[in-house]
């Protein structure tokens, strides 16, 4: 069976220390929205920070109703919402299309109540994080700061649209279009994306749970061609943002920090580059910390403790920066610009980032070491290029190490790849055990010469740590569509980290080309890899040592 529901989300009762409003918008639905109030009223007018989520406002898994308590006892009224079409609120189910104008019509209800002072702060995380990009995008004067969390300006480009020339697919997206996007309910549901096609799988959804507007679109008409999905119309953050942004991202959410750490460049690139701040953690995108891995205790969806400290943390943070930027209290001392976690050491700061490094170059090595693996050497290879080279067989692809639910909690899950480097069709490079901590911070980034069959392929490349006992960790993750026009040279940056390679472990560089089921797997021709009719293996090969061979680069830095 390609789909089996596992359990059907419906709303959960609200709290009772809200009371719900239905909120019209300009076209005639209604959004359901709780109003959580501090209990004395009789002070100053309030301030009002502002949340839209498809994931149920009123959830345990969302745990707004919990971290309302907090920023009401911060002095905040807190507003919480189910986006149109999901839970209580009315409307087609439909990601990204409305959301941009019902944050506008609903910042517009909020100003006009009794109690506000017209200043408001918006944040979410994920797609509720995209709702906050929303909410900026919409212009409306009240919204004064945001912190859009876990999540990136572009979400929907690769979530509702495939540019399949461009980026590698990604099934996740789709995954998660059929659990959250058919209707007002959401479904955890198993999806065997290996059962059928892509398509026939959605079509399969459909009698499951119901016919989902999103995936057949995407499956339908959208993966013919090559348009960039724009849900903002004329008001793209990247050229309308005029207020103050805090970027907080997660290393360990391949899914979408790379996008929303883009975000962060684009917007330090720009004349009004000092609006934006930004907080990286050693976290993944459910915010499961690294130095937790092992203890399930301290995940904050199962355990009420591990949840009320991570309120009192993360909301903490957030409440403050709205308190500087939406309440205007400066505070004492003053806000370092980039503020990013070291993994296996802790918090840095820096007035930039990336912070500076020294680039350190590790060369990959067709000899290999006393254990059968290919060298990754801090050292220039100068003897004769030589090819190693790999093949592509797209009908028993490189499977992913950890399922497509747990992209989403990566370090909770924490796979041990050790068994990857066993497989023909993944080059696999490993360095001596450092003979000194190492640390780096930033994008590693790859580069070599790559030759393969057919006019294009996928890339994938994975940066790993290697414990003394074998246990090997992913650290980075890498991905690109390589087009053989462009020539045979690569450079290939893998996502952000800032992370400690302890004395005694080794790094690890894998290469190889797919990743399922997150990722579509190529077909080997020329044929869009959503619908291809026919599959075929691909050798590739990348020339190793002599003048240019492949090397890692990393950005070491001191701390």
């Amino acid at each position: 069976m390609a789909i089996k529901i596992i359990q059907v989300l419906t709303a959960e009762d609200s709290s009772p220390l809200a009371k719900e409003f239905h909120i019209p918008t300009r076209d005639g639905v209604t959004l359901a929205t709780d109003v959580y109030l501090p209990p004395n009223l009789d002070g100053p007018k309030l301030s009002a920070i502002f949340v839209r989520t498809p994931y149920d406002k009123s959830s345990d898994y969302t745990s707004l109703k919990h971290e309302a308590k907090y920023y009401m006892s911060r002095g905040y009224a807190f507003i919480s919402q189910d986006v149109r079409g999901k839970h209580r609120s009315t409307g087609e189910t439909l990601p990204y299309t409305y959301d941009v104008n019902d944050a506008y019509d609903t910042v517009e209800w909020i100003t006009q109540q009794p109690w506000s002072n017209g200043r408001v702060g918006v944040t979410g995380v994920s797609y509720y994080g995209f709702t906050a990009w929303a909410a900026v995008a919409s212009g409306h004067p009240a919204i004064k700061a945001a912190v859009p969390q876990a999540t990136s300006v572009d979400m929907g480009a690769r979530h509702v649209a495939s540019r399949w020339q461009q980026d590698v697919p990604s099934l996740s997206s789709v995954n998660d279009l059929l659990q959250i996007w058919t209707n007002n309910n959401g479904y955890l549901a198993a999806i065997d994306w290996a059962a059928d096609t892509a398509q026939n799988v959605v079509g399969k959804a459909g009698d499951v749970l119901g016919k989902n507007i999103s995936a057949t679109k995407m499956l339908g008409e959208r993966i013919y061609h090559q348009g960039w999905f724009n849900p903002y119309g004329d008001r793209h953050p990247y050229h309308t943002t005029n207020i103050p942004i805090l970027h907080w991202q997660n290393w360990y959410d391949p899914g979408l920090a790379p996008a929303g750490m883009r975000d962060w460049r684009h917007f330090r690139s720009l004349a009004n580059r000092n609006l934006h701040y930004l907080r990286a953690n050693s976290a993944d995108h459910a915010a499961f910390l690294l130095e937790n891995v092992g203890d399930s205790s301290k995940i904050a969806y199962m355990n009420e403790d591990a949840r009320e400290r991570r309120i009192s943390d993360e909301c903490g943070e957030v409440a403050d920066f709205f308190d500087e930027f939406v309440n205007e209290i400066r505070p004492q001392v003053p806000r370092v610009r980039a503020r990013w976690h070291l993994g296996h050491v802790g918090w840095q700061s820096s007035t930039e980032y990336p912070p500076p490094c020294h680039p350190v170059k590790f060369t990959l090595s067709s000899t290999k070491s006393d254990i059968g693996y290919q060298m990754l050497m801090n050292e220039e290879i100068t003897n004769l290029a030589t090819t190693l080279s790999w093949v592509h067989d797209p009908n028993s692809p490189v499977p992913t190490s950890f399922d497509v639910e747990a992209l989403w909690y990566l370090l909770a899950a924490y796979p041990d790849e050790r068994e990857m480097a066993n497989r023909d069709d993944v080059l696999t490079f490993r360095t001596e055990p450092f003979a000194e901590n190492f640390d780096f911070c930033g994008q590693p980034t790859l580069q070599l010469d790559l030759d393969f069959l057919g006019p294009s392929t996928h890339l994938f490349a994975k940066l790993q740590d290697v414990y003394p006992d074998g246990t090997t960790h992913p650290i980075s993750f890498g991905r690109a569509v390589i087009d053989k026009r462009m020539g045979p040279e690569v450079l290939l940056l893998l996502d952000d980290n800032a992370y400690r390679v302890q004395r005694g472990h080794r790094l690890q560089l894998q290469i190889q080309s797919s990743d399922f089921p997150i990722f579509i797997v190529h077909p080997g021709t020329e044929e869009n890899p959503w619908i291809a009719s026919k599959k075929e293996k691909s050798e590739h090969r990348i020339r190793i040592g002599g003048v240019g061979g492949a090397s890692l680069s990393l950005p070491r830095i001191e701390v």
